[in-house]
């Protein structure tokens, strides 16, 4: 066991520490995170949130005040950022881990739930992306873990300090995402409650949570009531009930089972051993699986946490994110009614069978690379990036199949437990995306090299530092690369419609310029300070019909900015 729990410390480092260091950030979310952060560490303002120098409603602030903590231990920098949804998921995985052991389950089946949970690959995109997400659903998990163990715990003392902290964590919650984090639970648990004819305790156990998460909650409510009178209206009638309550699909998409793929995608490949262990369940396995009270909560929680999040009109893919914790510890629940005798040799069949998959497909790409690059016959579709960089991340990819399923092949018979095997099976193809994953984007979705680039630009030429003014869809980008909260954005609120109109209502600077008062100001002949301009390549052409085009600087990818010097004598710098 000692050995497993190696390999699952070895897991997380490869498949979440390694992409917080290296990958770079992507746009828009991850650059709207860190910015957020950054802003708020800068001015010291750490009850009302503000992008780009504007209000910033949409979510409660615990997940920015975390980052900042992190920036100023760490720097700012990727691993910092993206720490705090790295100890979300770890931290979920825990309380899974937890939940089994004080139900007096093995160690073995406490590391299967965290392996299966962090194995998922939802689980493992948003755990190793700069998002509130993992963080709420580490609080969402904390509050149904601690809940669960009170309900069953047959000790006054115990029952009190598991109420108390799942009080602390729906609190957590709130300060995170908002609402949700009282909703979901408590669905969850009231329906089980009912489910086991205990309806009395329904009306028992919530008062000393409700206490708890009240106190955690009131001192930032109160703070933020008396800073941003405006806020708990927009907070709770935009971002709560009208987001909610309306229906998508008559906007042209977002329908009820939107997150059902997700949710299947998302518990791949984690569902292949689990499928297997069904099979081999030992004698009486299901019917003591479905008394068993984990069981019956975790299934409450992952079918309703899914039916309601699917009942939102504003539904996002990373809404299902909650639903694989318990999902996961009804994989282990599975896994630990399994027979020794039936159902191991039929997960170590699965893994066998999927090491030969892996050595197939590795090697028929290998040979793939290998025609391409010598006959060069170009079979290989034209592609957006050159053609070297996608037949080295192939070739990477096929090395990495053949390696992984040629190694579990060979050693098919080892001692470690399953399915510790086949997770590390998937281990190593995981990890390759990684480093797929900046190919694929980076064309549209990585633009921080080519602003860092622009800003070598700047600095080489010796041109004075400018007023930057971005196109929506950079402008977060843009803020952090330049570490500048004032950008502004060139025709369009770019998400940000409340907080550019707030100001305007309220006499401060506007967010948002038009193409006519970009122009206006351009010709300003008393503008003193130099104005740069930063877009996609491909919007020239639209951009150029509407403002003069100034000193260009280009990038290798598909960025460019103008640069439009002062209109008279001295420059002010920052």
């Amino acid at each position: 066991m000692k050995k497993t729990c190696w390999i699952l410390l070895f897991f997380i480092a490869a498949l979440y520490l390694l992409p917080a260091v290296f990958r770079p950030l992507m746009a828009p979310e991850e650059f709207r995170c860190a910015e957020i952060s950054r802003e708020m560490a800068a001015s010291g303002n750490f009850i009302s949130t503000r992008l780009l120098g504007v209000r910033c409603f949409e979510k409660p602030p615990m997940a920015y005040w975390l980052t900042a903590g992190s920036f100023k231990l760490f720097g700012q920098n990727a691993f910092a950022l993206r720490l705090i949804p790295i100890l979300g998921a770890v931290g979920s995985a825990f309380f899974l881990f937890l939940w089994c052991r004080r139900r007096k389950y093995s160690t073995e089946t406490g590391v299967n739930a965290m392996f299966l949970y962090l194995s998922g690959t939802m689980v493992w995109l948003f755990g190793s992306f700069a998002a509130v997400d993992s963080l709420f659903c580490m609080w969402t998990t904390a509050s149904l873990v601690t809940f669960a163990i009170a309900i069953e715990s047959r000790e006054l003392k115990e029952r009190i300090f598991m109420l108390v902290c799942g009080g602390a964590a729906m609190g957590c919650g709130f300060l995170t995402m908002g609402f949700s984090a009282f909703v979901l639970p408590g669905i969850s648990i009231a329906v089980y409650l009912l489910w086991q004819k205990r309806w009395k305790e329904f009306f028992l156990l919530p008062w000393i949570p409700l206490i708890v998460s009240s106190a955690v909650i009131a001192p930032w409510g109160l703070a933020i009531h008396k800073a941003e009178p405006e806020f708990w209206r927009y907070f709770i009638v935009y971002e709560h009930f009208q987001r909610f309550t309306t229906w998508s699909a008559s906007e042209g998409g977002k329908p009820f089972w939107l997150l059902l793929p997700f949710f299947a995608a998302g518990l791949f490949p984690a569902l292949f051993p689990v499928i297997t262990a069904l099979s081999g369940l030992r004698k009486n396995g299901w019917q003591e699986l479905c008394v068993l009270p984990e069981t019956r909560l975790s299934f409450c929680a992952a079918v309703l946490f899914l039916l309601f999040l699917s009942a939102s009109g504003g539904k996002m893919p990373s809404y299902v994110l909650p639903c694989f914790a318990p999902a996961a510890m009804l994989g282990a629940m599975i896994l630990d009614k399994i027979d020794p005798e039936r159902g191991i040799p039929k997960l170590r069949k699965v893994t066998t069978v999927f090491s030969v998959i892996f050595v197939i497909v590795g090697s028929l790409a290998l040979l793939g690379v290998l025609f391409y690059l010598l006959w060069g016959t170009g079979f290989i579709p034209t592609l957006p990036l050159k053609v070297a960089v996608w037949t080295l991340a192939l070739t990477t990819a096929a090395l990495g199949l053949v390696f992984s399923g040629t190694s579990l092949f060979v050693y098919r018979k080892n001692k470690l437990p399953e399915p510790c095997s086949f997770f590390i099976l998937f281990g190593i193809p995981v990890l390759i995306c990684v480093w797929f994953l900046p190919v694929f984007t980076a064309n549209y979705k990585m633009p921080e090299y080519e602003l860092l680039e622009i800003a070598t630009q700047i600095s080489t030429e010796k041109l004075h530092p400018p007023r930057i003014i971005s196109s929506p869809e950079l402008a977060h980008a843009a803020a952090w690369c330049f570490k500048d909260s004032s950008v502004r954005l060139l025709n369009g609120t770019g998400g940000l419609e409340y907080g550019h109109r707030y100001a305007v209502a309220n006499g401060e600077r506007p967010l948002m310029l038009s193409y006519s008062e970009t122009s206006a100001l351009l010709k300003n002949p008393a503008r003193k300070e130099p104005i740069l301009i930063i877009m996609r390549k491909q919007s020239i052409d639209e951009f150029s019909k509407h403002l003069a085009t100034g000193k260009q600087l280009t990038t290798a990818g598909e960025l460019c900015a103008f640069y439009y010097p002062g209109n008279k004598g001295k420059t002010n710098t920052k």
